[in-house]
């Protein structure tokens, strides 16, 4: 057990950043998809509001 260590205690930073990283960039992704479907919910209100009123003036 003493000879693998200190190689574990030498990879452990990398690890650790790498998980960071990991959830850095999954947090950013996952904020962007839900961007991306409350953009879409928001614009399909826009268009079938301007469509309401489209008609209504007709």
């Amino acid at each position: 057990m003493e000879s693998v260590l200190p190689y574990v205690l030498a990879l452990l930073p990398t690890v650790g950043v790498a998980w960071l990283f990991y959830i850095i960039i999954k947090n950013i992704l996952e904020g962007d998809r839900r961007e991306r479907i409350a953009l879409a919910k928001w614009e399909a209100q826009r268009e079938a509001e301007a469509a309401g009123k489209v008609r209504d003036e007709t």
